[in-house]
């Protein structure tokens, strides 16, 4: 069992990897200086969330993996709020007028450094790690309260709005449905204790994402910002 764990992580590493090199291949037509290529820095996260996680228990408690633990948090506080900007760029592109807007533009760039800030603030700062062992996986996690599951929520929520539009406007489903995949393993994580469900819907919602791009790109290609 301890063995399929591990191979789990190690699993959805390799696939954030090839989801990586297929967001490149997507990109190819404008560059990669734009905001949706802020998806593969949360990508990029991912791969060593998932590899850090999948090596935990061959490292062994100690300063190292400990210290290696460390990143994945700061990856996951600067990284994951840039998803709101990913889809910004996607929804300029695709021709929606509101995302053309000077206004919405300020307000998603605005969120999304607060969040960031929020995140480092309230999550990182001060942050005190202790060797957890779960489901013979090893991993070092917060040793005080939860974290605040605000910028989080907050990035779901926006992810939610703009899959709807999405579905309503272009009845393209993907990215509405993996925010909702997103929204029930959040609910029921609280009683699956022995499977790590939210690491699989994260990959969901990083391939619904990649579908999006693909759909803008085929649908209706614009300048970029």
């Amino acid at each position: 069992m301890a063995f399929v764990n591990s191979f789990l992580f190690f699993f959805l590493g390799f696939a954030y990897l090839l989801l990586l090199i297929w967001g490149i291949i997507l990109s190819k037509k404008y560059g990669l200086l734009n905001l949706y290529s802020l998806l593969f820095l949360v990508i990029i996260g991912l791969v060593y969330d998932n590899i850090i996680i999948g090596l935990g228990k061959e490292i062994g408690e100690g300063n190292t993996l400990e210290n290696l633990s460390y990143i994945r948090f700061w990856f996951h506080a600067l990284f994951t709020p840039t998803l709101i900007l990913s889809v910004l760029n996607i929804c300029h592109e695709i021709g929606l007028i509101w995302a053309r807007k000077a206004f919405w533009r300020v307000i998603f760039f605005i969120l999304t450094i607060a969040l960031i800030l929020y995140e480092l603030l309230t999550s990182v700062k001060g942050l005190e790690l202790k060797p957890v062992w779960r489901n013979s996986v090893l991993t070092y996690e917060p040793s005080g309260d939860p974290n605040s599951p605000i910028m989080v929520g907050v990035v779901t929520l926006v992810l939610t709005i703009i899959g709807l539009i999405f579905l309503r406007k272009f009845h393209f489903p993907w990215l509405f449905i993996s925010t909702m995949l997103i929204i029930l393993g959040g609910i029921l994580q609280i009683w699956v204790k022995n499977f790590p469900i939210m690491n699989v819907l994260e990959l969901l919602l990083i391939v619904s994402l990649l579908l999006t791009k693909q759909f803008q790109v085929h649908h209706r290609p614009s300048p970029n910002i």
